[in-house]
C-alpha cells in the first residue's frame, strides 16, 4: 500500500513539474494541461472535478495554477499530495528565473564594477583619509539613517573609546543580519499582501506587485519592472510567482526569493485548502452544486476570452488593431491548423505548441513576417 501511494506522489509530483516547465501565458493553460493529464490520461479526476477545481481556483486569491494544483493535490493525495503538487508547480518557475536573473543581476554588477573601476583610476594616488570621505559620502546620499548611525557609532568607538576592532565589526555584522531577516521579512509580508489580493490569475497580481516593489518599496525602478513583466509573461509557469522569484532574487538573492514565493503562495495554500475541505465533504449539498453549476459556464467563458485575446494579439497585435491591412496570416494559419490538430488528433498540447514554435522558428528564419 504504501510503495503504490509512493509510486502515486512521484507520479503526481512529475505530472505537475513537466506541466508547469511547458506553462506558457498564466493559470488558465496549466489548467488545460492538467485536464489532460488528470482527466483524460490518468483518470484521476472526472471532467466535472476538473470544472469545480478550476472555478474555485479561479474564484480564490493567488495564482491559478497553483490554486488548481492544491486542489487536485488534496484529491489525489490529500496533505502530503498537495504538498508535492504544490512543488512540482513552484519549481520550474523559480529553478527558470533564477537562472534569468543570475544573468540579469551578473550584467548589472558588471555595470556597475566597470563604473567603479573607472571611478579608481581617477583616484589612484588618493590617500586613505581621501578614500574613506569618498565612501562615506557615498553613505551620507543613499540617506540610510541605520547606515548614518552605524558609521558614527563605530567611528567612535574606535577613535575615541579605542574598542577593538573584532567587535565594531560582530556589531555592524549583527546589525547587517538584523536587517537582511527585516529585509527578507518585509518581501514575505509585501507578496503575502499580493497573494490575497490577487483574485483572478497572474495578470491580477501585476499591477500589485507594481504597487509594492517600485511605489511603496522602490526595490524595482519602473524600467525594471517593465522587464520583470516581460520576463514572467515569457517564462513557464504562474506569473505571480515568477514575479515574486524574480523580485525577491533582486532585493536578498536566493533566500529572498524562497521568502517572497512563500508570501505569495501562502494565502492560496490556506485558503484554498480550505475550500478543498468543505468541496470533499460538502459535495453533494445542493446548493454547493447549485453554486459550482453557476461557476462553470463562467469559467469556460473566461478561459475563451483569455485564448480569444492572446490570438487577437499575436494574428493583429492587439485589440485596438483589428484592421485589414494588419493581419498575420501566416499566425493565423498557424493557428487554425493547431486548433483543427488539437480538436481532430488529440495531440498532447505540448507537442502542438513544440511544432508551433519550430514553424514559427522556420518562417523567421524564412524571412516571412509573423
Amino acid at each position: 500500500m504504501e510503495r503504490s501511494l509512493s509510486k502515486r506522489m512521484l507520479k503526481l509530483f512529475f505530472s505537475m513539474l513537466y506541466i508547469s516547465a511547458f506553462t506558457f501565458g498564466g493559470g488558465f493553460v496549466i489548467v488545460t494541461f492538467m485536464k489532460r493529464r488528470f482527466v483524460d490520461e490518468l483518470h484521476w479526476l472526472d471532467e466535472q472535478e476538473m470544472l469545480d477545481m478550476t472555478a474555485l481556483a479561479q474564484s480564490s486569491p493567488g495564482a491559478i495554477a497553483v490554486n488548481a494544483a492544491i486542489l487536485v493535490g488534496w484529491k489525489i493525495g490529500n496533505l502530503p499530495g498537495m504538498l508535492v503538487a504544490v512543488l512540482g508547480t513552484v519549481i520550474p518557475p523559480m529553478v527558470i528565473l533564477s537562472i534569468i536573473s543570475l544573468f540579469y543581476q551578473a550584467f548589472a554588477a558588471n555595470t556597475l564594477v566597470a563604473m567603479v573601476l573607472k571611478g579608481m583610476s581617477c583616484g589612484v594616488a588618493a590617500v586613505i583619509l581621501d578614500v574613506s570621505v569618498s565612501m562615506g559620502e557615498k553613505i551620507v546620499r543613499a540617506g540610510q539613517g541605520i547606515h548614518l548611525l552605524v558609521m558614527a557609532a563605530a567611528f567612535v568607538a574606535t577613535f575615541f573609546l579605542r574598542i577593538n576592532v573584532m567587535w565594531i565589526i560582530l556589531c555592524a555584522a549583527l546589525i547587517g543580519i538584523v536587517m537582511a531577516i527585516w529585509e527578507r521579512m518585509q518581501l514575505f509580508l509585501s507578496f503575502l499582501q499580493i497573494g490575497l489580493l490577487s483574485i483572478g490569475g497572474g495578470y491580477a497580481a501585476i499591477p500589485l506587485i507594481q504597487e509594492q516593489t517600485v511605489l511603496l518599496r522602490g526595490w524595482l525602478t519602473a524600467e525594471q519592472f517593465m522587464d520583470l513583466a516581460t520576463i514572467a509573461e515569457m517564462t513557464p509557469g504562474p506569473i505571480g510567482i515568477n514575479g515574486a522569484t524574480f523580485v525577491g532574487l533582486k532585493v536578498a538573492g536566493l533566500p529572498g526569493a524562497i521568502m517572497a514565493t512563500l508570501g505569495f503562495i501562502l494565502p492560496s495554500i490556506v485558503i484554498v485548502s480550505f475550500l478543498a475541505l468543505i468541496y470533499r465533504r460538502y459535495r453533494a449539498l445542493p446548493m454547493l452544486q447549485s453554486v459550482l453549476s453557476s461557476l462553470r459556464p463562467a469559467v469556460i467563458a473566461l478561459i475563451a476570452a483569455a485564448g480569444i485575446n492572446m490570438l487577437l494579439q499575436v494574428t493583429f497585435g492587439g485589440r485596438a488593431n483589428i484592421l485589414p491591412a494588419t493581419i498575420r496570416w501566416a499566425d493565423v494559419i498557424l493557428f487554425i491548423v493547431s486548433f483543427i490538430i488539437l480538436r481532430n488528433k488529440r495531440l498532447s498540447p505540448i507537442l502542438v505548441m513544440a511544432m508551433c514554435g519550430a514553424a514559427g522558428l522556420l518562417l523567421g528564419l524564412a524571412g516571412i513576417p509573423f
